[in-house]
């Protein structure tokens, strides 16, 4: 059996249709999913602060 790999061309418009679906999808399914309550914690301020100085320091890859 053989396989052959061929590389497709796409528009940048179509490629940023495609990202902009894609990250919808994700926020949906983000939705779905149980998020932490972080009432549980000891130290609620602390925890916001610690994640809030991470953003900073090392922020999300932008897709």
């Amino acid at each position: 059996m053989s396989t052959k790999s061929s590389t497709i061309t796409v528009s940048s418009k179509t490629m940023e249709s495609i990202l902009y679906e894609l990250r919808m999808i994700r926020d949906e399914i983000a939705l779905l999913l149980p998020q932490e309550d972080l009432e549980e914690y000891a130290n609620v301020e602390r925890v916001k602060q610690s994640y809030a100085k991470a953003i900073k320091r090392y922020p999300p890859a932008m897709v």
